[in-house]
């Protein structure tokens, strides 16, 4: 195909593009994956596509221009997938292969890291379902449980089977071992002194890969959930001590850096490279990232990198992964049940963060993962995207799965070549409102809008009108008696009737003190930053109490309906409410009072408000229908929606057509 003579402007978007995929377990990142890796993603456009030819719906006509472009001979290339897990083994083989005398040794070394954390005083699994369990590490922690253990991980006793297993499997073709006994002693090192070297190339991209398969296949039909921990377990390890062992024992909690957080992006850096060097034009997708640190290494190594949140409904994805264990497994029925609630609880542990937002950097957060990405994907296997429940004005709840990757696709390499949907233009300043939030836990956005997508108010969560947001109040300022019209009288006094968790009476501000007393101590640390405060987070731990009521700010949404009845309104009753983070039951219930019809959300608040206050109306009809967010969102917005150069130039450029004076 002749190159347009406009090629070379678009060359660095076609030519170089990194996707990165995460989400829920089973939400349908490999999916994703599979098809766009796969020539025949364009076959299933031409197909999908006929139903729209003649359609006069704006949307319809959008999708026709974009799979037309897309299908247009030379414009899709698929892209390589890399797999995360494959790295995982990569880093793996390689610590077992250096500075070993034989591949017998090097296969102890591996088997050792993969039995490490069956032998740190595992407790029985009757034991372990009566102690109380982290969900991202798997470790007991009930203190009335006598020996601190892992549940889920493979053990030398229980499973020597595997072991021999592995060492067959390992012995079959010992490439591996060849290319990395006498190596470099790191891995990046290597890959970044051969990433022109077309037999690394050829190692990694034409054997390893497949390898690395056949390797996870033999874990997966042993035991699918403790391959899961694994591979859980050696990111974790690589992230926070830079090897595949498990250093816990070894290392100090205050001695923990983040000097190995980006290890394994790294590694997947110069894998990437080392394509480069072999394909002119590169496509690479991740699959999967779990580490919203991870994330950020690539958005900000990569100009052309594109995070794309995948996700289902909760029983689509529990039907997807029971399907896959009984289809690809062979497990029976209440095999795949009692598996499928193991992996589920793993993925729930993976999602909810907790551990990075303590500050444990290394562990899997996909909840932020998802909050940070680019363009959001939501999707059922069931309905297809064939006329979904269809709502005002005959927008599509939800687009079918190839609609959506052909938009992508079409934007990334054609800016512009389509504006925005009305609900991704009210999400998108939603998404920029929530910067305005003075909220030092979670920054939220919301905007209302009536039946026909015109805005009608933008809130973020913050204070009420004529108080001070909690990010420009100082903890010094509060405990040294400054600025003390800032606080509220609670804060300030000095009167010790306030009852804590312990039955005692003290102050808040003494409590504060307390907690606060060597803050003069930490300039260093601080590096010159303000010190704010979460009032609600204290006084919740003061009193013992998980109290939503005593937070300062208002909800997003709240703040949003209250703009409404501040500044006057015709009434938004079937509009439409967006929102960064999906309401709570509060918000939901003046949601409900207000009116509104849609409520469209990017990531789910926890609570019970979806299936709760959203769904409780006498006529199911009246209640708002819930819909997770589809498209594009924050600085990627404006990079698949900016075009180049005016579309009328660009097709005067391109055709040399243009009306002529007669």
């Amino acid at each position: 195909m002749k190159d347009n003579k406009l090629a070379e402007l678009y060359s660095l978007r076609k030519n170089f593009t990194v996707i990165g995929l995460t989400g829920r377990v089973g939400a349908g990142c490999s999916q994703i994956a599979s098809i766009l890796s796969n020539l025949n993603f364009i076959d299933e456009i031409k197909i999908d596509s006929q139903q729209f030819n003649n359609s006069l719906k704006h949307e319809d006509i959008k999708y026709k221009i974009c799979s037309d472009y897309l299908c247009f001979d030379g414009n899709f290339k698929p892209f390589h997938v890399i797999n995360y897990k494959d790295v995982l083994l990569l880093h793996l083989l390689h610590y077992g292969s250096i500075n070993t005398k034989d591949i017998n040794e090097a296969i102890n070394k591996i088997l050792n890291i993969i039995f490490q954390n069956g032998e740190k005083g595992i407790i029985s699994q009757t034991k372990i379902s009566d102690c109380e369990k982290d969900k991202s590490t798997g470790k007991v922690q009930d203190k009335d449980c006598k020996d601190e253990g892992f549940s889920n991980r493979f053990d030398n006793d229980l499973d020597s089977k595997l072991e021999l297993e592995i060492r067959e499997y390992l012995l079959t073709d010992i490439a591996w071992y060849n290319r990395f006994n006498k190596g470099e002693n790191k891995l990046k090192d290597l890959l970044k002194k051969n990433r022109e070297n077309l037999e690394t190339y050829n190692f990694y991209y034409n054997y390893f890969e497949n390898f690395s398969s056949g390797f996870y296949e033999v874990l997966n039909k042993y035991d699918i959930v403790k391959k899961t921990r694994l591979v859980h377990d050696l990111a974790n390890n690589l992230r926070e001590y830079g090897t595949v062992q498990n250093l816990e024992l070894n290392i100090n909690q205050q001695d923990k850096t983040l000097e190995h957080m980006y290890l394994v992006a790294e590694t997947i850096n110069q894998l990437i490279k080392l394509y480069r060097t072999a394909n002119f034009e590169t496509k690479i997708i991740i699959d999967s990232l779990k580490n919203s640190l991870e994330l950020m290494y690539f958005k900000e190594k990569f100009s052309a990198f594109y995070m794309v949140a995948s996700n289902k409904s909760f029983e689509e994805r529990k039907i997807h992964i029971k399907n896959q264990l009984i289809k690809d497994y062979k497990f029976d029925l209440d095999e795949a049940e009692i598996i499928l609630k193991e992996i589920i609880n793993l993925g729930d542990g993976e999602y909810d963060g907790g551990e990075v937002n303590k500050g444990d950097f290394s562990a899997p957060d996909v909840e932020n993962c998802i909050q940070k990405s680019d363009f959001h994907i939501y999707f059922s296997n069931e309905k297809k995207g064939k006329r979904e429940d269809q709502h005002s004005k005959s927008q599509y709840e939800y687009l079918s799965l190839i609609r959506q990757l052909t938009k992508l696709i079409s934007l990334i390499h054609q800016p512009g070549i389509i504006t925005p949907t009305n609900i991704e233009r009210c999400m998108q300043i939603a998404y920029n409102a929530k910067f305005n939030s003075g909220c030092i836990s979670r920054q939220v956005g919301a905007v209302i809008t009536d039946e026909n997508y015109s805005v009608k108010s933008i809130g973020w969560n913050d204070v009420a009108q004529n108080q001070i947001p909690c990010n420009l109040r100082s903890v010094n300022d509060l405990i040294k008696d400054r600025k003390q019209e800032i606080f509220s009288d609670f804060e300030i006094s000095d009167d010790k009737d306030f009852k804590i968790s312990n039955g005692t009476f003290d102050s808040f501000k003494n409590l504060m003190k307390k907690d606060y007393e060597d803050l003069d101590n930490k300039e260093n640390e601080l590096q010159g930053r303000n010190c704010p405060y979460c009032f609600k987070t204290s006084i919740n731990t003061y009193e013992g109490e998980k109290n939503q009521v005593h937070t300062r700010s208002l909800h997003a949404e709240e703040n949003a309906m209250m703009q409404l009845v501040k500044y006057g309104s015709e009434g938004v009753k079937g509009g439409n409410l967006f929102t960064t983070a999906s309401p709570c039951e509060l918000c939901s219930k003046k949601a409900f009072q207000l009116g509104i019809k849609n409520v469209y959300y990017i990531d789910p608040y926890p609570g019970i408000a979806g299936k709760h206050i959203l769904k409780s109306g006498i006529n199911p009809n009246d209640n708002p229908k819930v819909l997770m967010f589809q498209g594009s969102v924050g600085k990627a917005f404006n990079k698949l929606y900016e075009p180049f150069m005016a579309y009328k130039d660009e097709l005067k450029i391109l055709t040399g057509l243009e009306p002529k004076k007669r």
